[in-house]
């Protein structure tokens, strides 16, 4: 699969291939629908899908966006909008690492405009609309939810830039009482300086 389409393939295409007993299956796959980003390479880059209204929220490094695209019908998949995130309350960005969905709520790890800087984790709701933000640390490079919704991790890569070299760090995320309540928690790994 190239990262400029994503495709659907048809229920049961990957449990044909099982491997038991030193015996190798032939995997059989049928494309039934593709997604074209229509900027090459980086314009599907990390995908993730909510359930409850059957879209994916996919990565579009190229124009600094996310695809909102519907897959309720995956053999005429349509693109039905696109949150730009090369401003986030009128700051620039660097650009999206990671998307994340869970109960409803699109989770963006968002890098800040200069890569060394504590980046934010933004939040929007199925359609796009922007329901809050928090910051986490330096080029957020994974956002996940833990399985019950409630919680976040973010990995924080800290890359260097320009001579500044920002610590690597994990943030959790709590939104448990709602996304205008969220607290961050952010740990790094200086405890461990001592055992290079």
């Amino acid at each position: 699969m190239s990262s400029q389409f994503f495709n659907f393939f048809g229920p049961g295409a990957f449990e044909s291939f099982v491997e038991s007993a030193g015996e190798q299956h032939e995997l059989n796959v049928n494309r039934i629908g593709a997604f074209d980003g229509g900027l090459g390479e980086g314009s599907a880059e990390i995908v993730a899908h909510d359930p409850e209204t059957q879209r994916l929220f996919i990565i579009n490094a190229e124009a600094r966006s996310i695809d909102i695209v519907d897959i309720s019908s995956p053999d005429t998949l349509m693109k039905v909008g696109a949150i730009d995130v090369n401003s986030i309350d009128g700051t620039p960005t660097g650009g999206t690492n990671s998307v994340a969905v869970a109960n409803g709520i699109i989770a963006v790890a968002v890098e800040a405009e200069t890569v060394t800087d504590p980046g934010r984790v933004v939040f929007f709701d199925a359609s796009g609309i922007l329901i809050g933000a928090v910051t986490v640390g330096a080029l957020p490079d994974m956002v996940t939810f833990t399985p019950d919704g409630t919680k976040l991790l973010v990995a924080n890569e800290g890359e260097a830039d320009n001579g500044v070299d920002p610590r690597g760090s994990v943030s959790i995320i709590d939104i448990s009482g709602g996304i205008a309540s969220a607290t961050v928690t952010t740990a790094d790994f200086t405890g461990f300086d001592a055992d290079q």
